[in-house]
């Protein structure tokens, strides 16, 4: 049982009965219930004092039912899972399991007239035919298979007997409410135990359902937790820290043109100054990873223009910003990685480039986005970019996993420029 599929586990009867789950549990039990019948059939007719007409077929008939009791136990754990994947998928439902127990039952009948009709040994084999369908199939079918059932099975024995009225009943009117009874018994104990089966497997997969939404909602809300715990560190660094070197700034400017009379010491203090500028933009960065920008409703040009905008303020450089093409909405992760490189990109030009002016342009197309950062800085060769600690590595990585493009254009005294391409999914 365990080498079927995997997407059969779920599915459901074509008719609304158990599922496959289910199915795979109970089968096994129901061909143990054929095999006992089978067992006492081949006891009756091996041991029993039986009437001539009762063993005239004998011993063909036990191997034919042997033969019938092995195919239809050997075909579901061994035969099924070996069915081409498009026939496995189309049986999912078990329509296939449905047909094999009608054919089934079919074959007992057949028993049944080369049996001696009414007085046949195989008259627990008879019933235990019931047991496949009348749990695979709803209410209606099960019904419909007990009123068949009881049809078929009286013809067979009418026609063996060569007569409607007699005298198969042998004035055993008891006999003949048996003959009744005992397969609509079975029919509703089996359909019964097939509905009882599918409402706990209802029950399990809601109480599945139910722990993966109690599941969920821990996350969101140790998630939550996470993100106020997050923006509460962000507030206590932006308060404290990055006001303290803010401060450590502006403080160390004003030491600078104090000592301008005394150039070593000038030069000394101006060194601090931009070191602790670069903290400052550091701690910055600390502050958006702990408390990304990107959220609600503010757009990315709202988001670069407030970094520009801080990045003005605290390096002293101006830098000028500029929005092209008409903005929309931008899936998260591509708006936090262009603002993560546009970060990059401004830090790189203060640590390095000695620029006077910066321009960002931001350019919305059609089916892409791309972000262009210049300067008029001193330049680098485009050869060894990234190997001075510039951190376009991590730029180019980037890009790479959102399938975007970076060019970059530069030479020693004539500036540099930086623009990424990111494609954006149109749908």
């Amino acid at each position: 049982m365990e080498r079927q599929d995997a997407s059969l586990n779920t599915a459901k009867s074509p008719t609304g009965g158990a599922g496959w789950r289910e199915v795979a549990r109970v089968l096994p039990v129901l061909f143990v219930v054929r095999w006992g019948a089978w067992a006492i059939a081949l006891i009756r007719v091996a041991f029993g004092d039986l009437p001539d007409d009762q063993t005239r077929h004998e011993p063909l008939l036990l191997l034919v039912t042997l033969a019938q009791s092995l195919a239809t136990a050997v075909y579901v754990p061994f035969l099924r899972p070996q069915l081409p994947g498009s026939a496995r998928v189309r049986f999912a439902a078990g329509k296939d399991l449905v047909a094999l127990g009608l054919v089934d039952v079919a074959a007992v009948l057949a028993v049944v007239y080369f049996a001696g009709g009414f007085r046949t040994p195989y008259e627990e084999y008879i019933y235990a035919s019931l047991l496949v369908p009348a749990f695979l199939l709803d209410r209606r079918g099960a019904a419909l298979l007990a009123a068949g059932f009881l049809a078929a099975f009286f013809a067979v024995i009418s026609l063996q007997a060569g007569t409607v009225d007699g005298p198969w009943f042998h004035e055993s009117v008891s006999r003949f409410a048996a003959l009744i009874v005992v397969p609509v018994l079975v029919v509703v104990v089996v359909q019964y135990l097939s509905e009882l089966s599918q409402t706990l497997r209802e029950q399990r997969e809601q109480a599945r359902a139910a722990l993966a939404e109690n599941v969920r909602l821990q996350r969101e809300r140790e998630e939550l937790a996470a993100q106020e715990e997050r923006s509460r560190i962000a507030r206590e660094i932006h308060d404290g820290i990055a006001q303290s070197i803010y401060m450590l700034t502006l403080n160390l400017e004003k030491a600078a043109e104090v000592a301008s009379n005394e150039p070593g010491l000038a030069r000394r203090l101006a060194d601090l100054v931009g070191l602790a500028k670069e903290a400052l933009l550091e701690v910055r960065y600390y502050i958006f990873d702990l408390k990304p920008l990107l959220s609600g409703d503010v757009g990315l040009s709202a988001t670069i223009r407030s970094q520009v905008q801080e990045f003005s303020a605290v390096s002293g450089l101006p830098v000028q910003l500029a929005v092209e093409g008409e903005e929309r909405p931008l899936p998260l992760a591509l708006s936090t990685s262009l603002y993560r490189i546009a970060q990059e990109a401004l830090a790189n030009v203060y640590r390095h480039a000695e620029a006077s002016n910066i321009l960002v342009r931001l350019t919305y197309g059609v089916d892409s986005v791309s972000l262009e950062v210049e300067d008029d800085g001193r330049g680098f060769e485009v050869a060894s970019a990234g190997k001075g600690g510039r951190g376009l590595s991590s730029m180019r990585q980037r890009i790479q996993e959102l399938g975007g493009r970076l060019d970059i254009a530069s030479a020693l005294g004539n500036g540099a420029s930086l623009r990424v391409t990111l494609p954006i999914e149109v749908a």
